[in-house]
């Protein structure tokens, strides 16, 4: 699972960088940061906090987004409330069958960049946050959905993300040991080369 993040405003510019283009990060830097919550050292998505995402519809330029993705059939903002924890993560297995993510899972993904994320460890009825994050401290990018949910009242919209989920790697396995799951889990980590495919 994933539920706790970092994401530093550098991180998160890493992809417009990379692509050397300084006017569009000088344009992210004035107009998206500002309507976002970063940085963010160690938020939970339950907070529903706003990010900079990449999509498919717009890979170089990104796009603030909240996390917990709201799916396109729910119609007014009271049923968005109680649906909107359940969607901060979908699990990669599902996402084509649950009706929460399928037309997401077919036509809208996303890339999440971030510093780290924490998962949590159970131990002798304690939990222990373990910051997970690369040696080289460069970007975690993370496999996401997303939906741009409108508001049938107020006609007003609001773009929504979740992160992808797959069984927890060897590593992640020792750490997520959650006693509710049936396996440990970790967001889906994309190589460089496949986020940019």
């Amino acid at each position: 699972m994933c539920y706790d993040i970092k994401a530093s405003v550098e991180t998160q510019l890493k992809r417009a960088q990379r692509r050397g283009d300084a006017q569009a990060v000088d344009e992210i830097m004035e107009t998206l940061i500002p309507l976002t919550d970063l940085p963010i050292y160690h938020s939970s998505g339950f907070s529903h906090p706003e990010l900079l995402i990449y999509t498919d519809r717009s890979p170089d330029f990104p796009e603030v987004a909240t996390w917990g993705l709201v799916p396109h059939w729910v119609k007014n903002e009271a049923d968005m409330k109680k649906q909107w924890n359940n969607t901060l993560n979908a699990r990669g297995e599902t996402i084509f069958k649950l009706n929460s993510f399928r037309k997401a899972a077919n036509e809208s993904r996303c890339l999440i960049y971030i510093d780290g994320f924490y998962e949590h460890h159970h131990f002798e009825k304690q939990t222990y946050p373990f910051y997970i994050f690369k040696k080289d401290h460069s970007p975690i990018i993370l496999a996401g959905l997303f939906n741009e949910w409108v508001n049938s009242e107020t006609k007003g919209k609001l773009l929504t993300f979740s992160i992808v989920t797959t069984t927890g790697n060897q590593l992640l396995s020792k750490i997520h040991n959650n006693p509710k799951l049936n396996e440990p889990r970790m967001p889906l980590i994309l190589h460089e080369e496949l986020a940019d495919m």
